[in-house]
Order: C-alpha cells, then sequence, then structure tokens
C-alpha cells in the first residue's frame, strides 16, 4: 500500500463531474473550501457543499464528485493509527486499525461544531508547525473517540488477572510494549512470566516476542520513508544490532529488502498536485448514511 502523507494538510481542485477517492489503509478527513458536490456511498447520494466535512475509515469505499456545473476545492489531510507511535494504546490501536469490520463515514453539514472548527483550522497561515498538526490530530481524535471501547469487563472470581491484563493492555502505549520485556510486565503485573505469555498468546493470537517484533517492524517502516536515513541507522534505531538479521526479518515480512521496500514506497506515494483530477482519490457518505 503506498504511504501517503500523515497530517499533513492538502488540497486539491475536482474540475466539473470530477471525482476524488480517500486512499485505503488510513483514515481521510475532509472539508469542501468551495464549490458544491456529492458523496457517494453504498449507492447513497449526499450534497456535499462548501464548509461541509467528512471523516471516511480505512475501509470504506466513498466518492465525493463535482456537480457538473463547477469545481469544487476540497482540503483534507489523513491519519494513520500505526504512525502515531506511542500516543495511542494497544487496545486503540487494534480497535481504529485491525477491528474495524464495519466501514464508517461520518458527515458533518458546515453548521455543526467539528466542521466549523475544520474551517478555522484550515484557514490557518502555517499548516507545517508542530501546533497546527497536532490541532488536526485532536480535530479526527474527537471523532473517533466515540468509536473507541474501553474496558470496561468486571471481575470475576478466579479471573482478576485476565481482566487486571486486559485493563493494562488498554492502557500501554504500542511504543511502551515494544520497549518493554517479558519481565519489566510481569513485574508491574505480579505475575510469572510463563503466565503472562499464555495471556498475550490467547489475547492476540502471537507471542510477546512476535509482537514486538512486529511492533519494531512497524516503526523501521516509518523511518525508512526518510530516504535519507541509511538502513543501518534505521536497523539500530528500532533494536537490531545486526543489520543482516534485520534484512532477513524485514523481507520475511514484507517480501522486500528494507531498500526495495522504501523505493516501491516512496515512488508510489501520490503528489495530489501532480495527478489529474479523474484520477484524484474521493469521499462520501456521513453518520446520516448507514454503516
Amino acid at each position: 500500500m503506498p504511504i501517503e502523507p500523515h497530517l499533513n494538510l492538502m488540497e486539491l481542485l475536482l474540475s466539473p463531474a470530477g471525482e476524488w477517492k480517500p486512499a485505503a489503509g488510513c483514515w481521510t478527513t475532509a472539508r469542501a473550501a468551495a464549490g458544491f458536490g456529492y458523496c457517494f456511498r453504498m449507492g447513497t447520494a449526499l450534497d456535499f457543499k462548501t464548509g461541509d466535512a467528512l471523516i471516511v475509515g480505512p475501509n470504506s469505499e466513498v466518492t465525493v464528485r463535482a456537480s457538473q456545473l463547477g469545481e469544487v476545492r476540497l482540503q483534507y489531510f489523513r491519519v494513520v493509527p500505526e504512525r502515531l507511535n506511542g500516543l495511542i494504546t494497544v487496545t486503540e490501536w487494534r480497535q481504529l486499525t485491525q477491528v474495524p469490520l464495519t466501514p464508517r463515514v461520518f458527515h458533518y453539514p458546515a453548521r455543526e461544531s467539528l466542521a466549523q472548527r475544520f474551517t478555522r483550522l484550515a484557514a490557518l497561515p502555517d499548516h507545517g508547525t508542530l501546533a497546527a498538526r497536532a490541532a488536526l490530530l485532536e480535530l479526527w481524535a474527537s471523532c473517533v473517540t466515540g468509536l473507541l471501547t474501553p474496558s470496561t469487563e468486571p471481575v470475576t472470581p478466579g479471573k482478576k488477572l485476565e481482566t487486571t491484563f486486559r485493563q493494562f493492555i488498554s492502557r500501554i502505549s504500542e511504543k511502551d510494549l515494544a520497549d518493554s520485556s517479558l519481565a519489566d510486565l510481569a513485574v508491574q503485573l505480579n505475575c510469572s512470566e510463563r503466565h503472562l505469555s499464555r495471556l498475550f498468546r490467547l489475547e492476540f493470537g502471537m507471542s510477546f516476542r512476535e509482537k514486538q517484533t512486529e511492533l519494531c517492524l512497524q516503526r523501521a517502516c516509518q523511518l525508512l520513508l526518510e530516504a535519507d536515513a541509511k538502513v543501518r541507522t534505521v536497523a539500530y534505531d528500532t533494536g537490531y544490532r545486526h543489520i543482516g538479521f534485520f534484512n532477513m526479518l524485514f523481507k520475511k515480512r514484507f517480501g522486500l529488502t528494507p531498500k526495495e521496500w522504501r523505493l516501491q514506497h516512496l515512488s508510489l506515494a501520490p503528489n495530489p498536485a501532480a495527478l489529474p483530477e479523474e484520477n484524484q482519490p474521493a469521499v462520501v457518505d456521513s453518520r446520516c448514511l448507514p454503516n
């Protein structure tokens, strides 16, 4: 999957009757900065006019189409949960990336507060600052927080540790999990490493070490998108001291060497300004449409 810009406000212009679809595999938040068009999903259409906003989930196939009578100027940004390293918990990450089986699309008319907040953020003079990116992230989070299910499992006799374990992973971040040892976590949970390993496999369907490897390789992918980063440095920064072992694990997971993966994904990353309107990505649906 091409790696899209993350937390960067972008803009594109749809010609009359032109269409745009958001990239798969990430959350897209978009607004109609000017013009009038339509949002389509599952055979349902909504008006999409100046000031309206959309938040589209990773597996939601939607399309924004400009009216035949005029252009539509879109502003949008993407959020990739895997790249929010350290900001979301293990449980939140699973809910936002691994278990969104139902397509999610939310529509906010221009009169609603979230759409108005997006309008104010889009009007800021500099979108490349840390504060601007944090504001975009908060806008997205204020919507998807309602999709997250906090752990409210009651403690039942004989299952106190299982409940404590689930509560624990609902608080620990992916980064902290990747940086911790099984022994460290066992001490925090006041149980044996063997017992913790069993709980971990039951919860995630993989061993603790396999999960850590997956997290480290995801982090490596993020670092490899920096074109000037040396593969040896990426391996070191993700906890691998032997470049050959890192290359072997990476190719086993992704089917490509780190260098090949970077060349492929950097070359595939689209430049919205350079794409013809008919090939630009698309949006649709809203809270008014069936999930």
